[in-house]
């Protein structure tokens, strides 16, 4: 991503002028006047642009010399083009930005400073996300190749890259993961109010949303973004285009990502999860049924249901009923979504308490999306939610939260077990 800046003006080269008279006599006949000392003739300014564009040398006039496009191109309304080296020159040795600059950088589209670009390279080496399963080119390649193009896309990239740098390392830069967060979601919702042109514009709303539902997976307070970005993806990938051969994404289609993951299940004999979990699971979902759950609220329950019921004996199907639950809300009106999302509601609370637990204790199944992802796990503060959603619902409540609480607190040993941590590298990272 190039940071774009201006060249500042060159110095004028000087160029010496001279004129003399010869005095004539009255009978017509010149004479030879006496050398008088001159007067000095003050030098003039060279106007000629030594660095101009093409159109401005062809047209004979100074060119101001500003990039990408200088101001008499703009108001002709011609392609502005500069000689290949004066291109390299500017590279070599920008100036730096007016300070006015520096404050509108965030805001316009195409200008970012150093400290985004080691952000960008950190998202390609270290931070992109691990879905769709085995598409680690799909980030480091593809994706990057347009990702100049959309100002949300750019964005979104940045904002994962920040709050990632920030659960691994002490570089203290959650306020700028927020800052790319608030344009992406900004520039994404604008986009998305028009159909998608291209397939790259298709692709680029697609990782868009999945890398802010990535990032929504680091902030305390993000549940309801992760699930609203989580049900932006369902909906651009109910777009038919998004999951043909020519789509980056077509790895997600049905046939592919849960055909690859059935494989892996299949052929691993490190999925097994902890029974024990697994039965408190069970009883503590039991409990909710005598809840006044809505129609869509039981149908949620139901998957969560099937999901623990499966993964005791049958790990493939416990892996696609799993699934469903990230699928469902998509299905869902916008109304019952945002009742499912809302911190009030408190049965729908518990219900997602009991999503956060679950998925935790199925993690010998789930780490299997992982394998061969070059990326670096970060810690998340997904289990954190559990926490909050405790201390949000009321009293009389809270028991039905407990478990979803207590697994919120199990150390990630718990959720592998020994044999399975012992043949998972020695630095993997709590989900």
């Amino acid at each position: 991503m190039p940071l774009l800046s201006m060249l500042s003006p060159q110095n004028r080269s000087m160029q010496d002028s001279s004129s003399s008279d010869s005095p004539t006599l009255s009978d017509g006949r010149t004479e030879s006047a006496p050398s008088l000392p001159r007067k000095p003739i003050p030098r003039k300014g060279h106007t000629k642009s030594r660095r101009g564009c093409f159109n401005c040398k062809r047209r004979r006039i100074k060119c101001n010399e500003k990039h990408p496009e200088c101001n008499h191109c703009i108001k002709a309304g011609l392609q502005c083009k500069y000689p290949a080296n004066i291109i390299q020159s500017m590279q070599r040795s920008p100036t730096p930005p007016h300070p006015q600059e520096v404050a509108n950088l965030r805001s316009t589209p195409g200008m970012f400073s150093m400290a985004d670009m080691r952000l960008f390279h950190h998202f390609l080496i270290t931070a992109y996300p691990h879905l769709p399963v085995g598409a680690d080119k799909i980030w480091i390649t593809v994706i990057p190749s347009f990702a100049h193009n959309y100002e949300y896309l750019i964005h979104s990239i940045l904002a994962l890259a920040a709050s990632h740098l920030d659960a691994v390392s002490s570089s203290s830069v959650a306020e700028q993961a927020l800052q790319h967060r608030i344009l992406a979601v900004k520039s994404l919702n604008d986009a998305l109010s028009v159909p998608p042109k291209t397939r790259c514009e298709r692709d680029a709303r697609m990782a868009a949303a999945l890398a802010l539902a990535f990032q929504s997976s680091h902030l305390q307070d993000g549940m309801a973004e992760f699930l609203t970005m989580v049900r932006g993806c369902n909906l651009i990938a109910g777009d038919e285009a998004v999951m043909n051969a020519d789509s980056a994404f077509h790895a997600f289609r049905e046939d592919g990502h849960l055909q690859t993951m059935r494989n892996r299940i299949d052929t691993s004999q490190l999925n097994y999860v902890n029974q024990e979990d697994l039965d408190l699971a069970a009883m503590s979902l039991r409990e909710i049924e005598v809840l006044n759950l809505s129609d869509w609220e039981r149908t949620y329950w139901n998957i969560l249901v099937r999901t623990v019921d499966n993964a005791y004996e049958r790990p493939v199907e416990a892996y696609t009923t799993f699934v469903l639950l990230y699928n469902t809300p998509s299905r869902w009106t916008h109304d019952e979504f945002q009742a499912f999302i809302d911190p009030n509601n408190s049965v729908a609370q518990i219900l997602l308490a009991h999503f956060i637990a679950i998925q935790a204790i199925l993690t010998p199944i789930l780490y299997l999306e992982r394998v061969g992802f070059q990326g670096v796990d970060a810690p998340t503060a997904v289990l954190s939610w559990i926490e909050g959603i405790y201390r949000n619902v009321p009293r009389h409540l809270r028991h039905h939260a407990e478990w979803p609480r207590q697994v919120s607190r199990y150390p990630f040993m718990r959720f592998l077990g020994q044999k399975q941590m012992d043949f998972y590298e020695e630095d993997l990272l709590l989900i």
